[in-house]
């Protein structure tokens, strides 16, 4: 059975889901099963790192990774062990040859960041102190379609919750102070829009 070890990189995760997704269309569902539907972090950063990917450009397909990254993160932060997701969600198919020119594209980027990934600063992965991380992936994610009108807000945001993933999956806690930097930076976007339109 496909499936990511305890020590296995981005790329791998990558070269993993490109190795096993087939032909035809590929699911949420499929990856779910090459992932293994036990491990929740890879299941969190796959949606992350799709919503700052060219994949993002697809109609409809930000809001539905949102509603995924909404869900699994509410289920790590409630501490369930084994995912749930509407099948309505699970369902969802892209076309096999999209998803490979994406991960093809993305590859050589995830590579450079997996060199600069460590295990450092883990106190912050961890529980407690990872909860206001998983905090700010439910809101920012119920509420991603409604913050698009302000300019750069919706694409601070999805790097920030790329970066919290990251975090997560490689238990690197100084990429969670860089996910929260960039939360500030959205905060800040957020005032000046509502200055703008006071």
């Amino acid at each position: 059975m496909p499936g990511l070890k305890s020590d296995s990189s981005l790329t791998d995760m990558l070269d993993l889901i490109a190795s096993e997704m087939g032909d035809g269309h590929v699911s949420l569902r499929d990856i779910m099963r090459i992932l293994g539907a036990r491990s929740l972090t890879p299941l969190l950063l796959v949606p992350c790192i799709a919503l700052v990917s060219p994949l993002s450009a697809v109609p409809g397909l930000p809001t539905l990774l949102a509603a995924v990254v909404g869900l699994v993160s509410l289920q790590l932060l409630t501490g369930r062990r084994r995912l749930w997701l509407p099948r309505v969600l699970l369902d969802r198919s892209l076309h096999v040859a999209r998803l490979a020119r994406v991960l093809a594209v993305m590859r050589p980027t995830v590579v450079r960041v997996d060199r600069l990934i460590n295990e450092r600063l883990t106190l912050l992965t961890d529980r407690p102190w990872n909860l206001p991380a998983l905090c700010l992936f439910c809101i920012v994610s119920f509420f991603m379609p409604l913050i698009e009108f302000v300019p750069f807000l919706t694409s601070t945001l999805a790097s920030a919750l790329a970066l919290f993933a990251v975090a997560l999956f490689a238990r690197d806690g100084l990429l969670m102070l860089a996910g929260y930097a960039l939360v500030g930076v959205a905060a800040l976007l957020v005032v000046q829009a509502v200055g703008f339109l006071v």
